[in-house]
């Protein structure tokens, strides 16, 4: 049955999670930003929605459909001044496994810089935003990155219907074009990306098409080991060509895996020498402990590269503003 949401109305917390989050417009000359801007208007004047996307596999103790929360942001001006005829583009992006949320202390509230950073620029380009959370309804909002691959519960399959039901919202929704809907992942969410463009597996038949796909950084080792994978959209893949968590050289090898059995895909893998997993943020570069998933023996590298950060954002933009990538 085709699933629906119920949008509901703006709560105090989703303005407290988005209270940074920013709409910029084309400057004086007409230019759309390079990059997000480090301040700009409140969520109240963005006029943020909550909305809840119901998922019929997730159930409690009295069997009750559980949701996803999601946070919904349509552009405020796009960049020719009016909606397009056909609606508005959409780009459903994923969070990576330290979840939706800035993880300060105890708090789970605040959407992350990285997403409201993007969600702006995004909206500066004329693209309504979704972002799903797919592990605060499931009682994680603080992650799963300390937890191994084969312990975890929120996998590449549960990621990827989390996907699919908020791609059935997005084509419900007046105003969008069903047609023109974007992935957008970043490490855990990169990977949820994969996942879903993976054309071995079923697509449901009321569920719209991904227009084109964009991992950041992703775990390639999981669809590097499947023999038939193959892609059902374009995909451009950023990664850094000293990632020690989810490294680049298996991203290329499941390029070339693909290329060769798909040789007609649009599969393009960008690879920023010297940067690290998160290069396209801010925050200093610095080691990480308790992540069992890496390579070294649990620590990882993580931070932002501006050259890597400022490049990706260039081929983003290139991608995205590609009529066919």
């Amino acid at each position: 049955m085709r699933a629906s949401l119920r949008v509901v109305a703006v709560l105090a917390g989703a303005l407290l999670a988005l209270h940074a989050l920013a709409q910029p417009t084309p400057d004086a000359e007409g230019a759309l930003p390079d990059m997000p801007a480090a301040r700009a208007p409140s969520a109240a004047e963005l006029g943020v929605q909550t909305v809840e996307i119901p998922r019929a596999v997730m159930k409690d103790a009295e069997d009750a459909p559980q949701t996803l929360t999601a946070y919904w942001v349509k552009p405020g001006i796009t960049p020719a001044g009016k909606a397009p005829a056909a609606g508005l583009p959409v780009v459903i992006a994923l969070h990576g496994c330290s979840g939706l949320y800035t993880q300060a202390g105890t708090d789970a509230k605040v959407l992350g810089t990285r997403y409201r950073g993007y969600a702006q620029w995004l909206g500066a380009r004329g693209y309504a935003v979704v972002l799903p959370d797919s592990f605060g309804p499931r009682g994680k909002p603080h992650g799963i990155c300390t937890e191994r691959f084969a312990a975890r519960d929120i996998n590449g399959a549960v990621r990827r219907a989390d996907i699919l039901a908020t791609m059935r919202w997005v084509a419900a929704q007046p105003g969008v074009d069903a047609r023109r809907i974007v992935l957008l992942g970043w490490s855990n969410g990169a990977q949820a990306v994969l996942e879903t463009v993976d054309a071995s597996l079923a697509w449901p038949a009321d569920t719209p098409a991904v227009e084109r796909a964009v991992a950041f950084y992703p775990g390639c080792a999981a669809a590097l080991q499947r023999a038939k994978y193959q892609l059902n959209a374009p995909l451009l893949l950023l990664a850094g060509g000293n990632d020690d968590w989810t490294p680049a050289d298996r991203c290329q090898s499941l390029q070339t895996a693909v290329l060769a059995r798909q040789p007609q895909a649009r599969f393009e893998l960008e690879t920023f020498g010297g940067a690290y997993h998160g290069f396209d943020g801010t925050a200093p570069v610095t080691e990480r402990s308790g992540i069992p998933n890496g390579r070294r023996h649990g620590t990882v590298t993580v931070g932002g590269d501006p050259a890597a950060r400022e490049a990706a954002f260039a081929k983003l933009a290139a991608w995205l503003d590609a009529p066919h990538p």
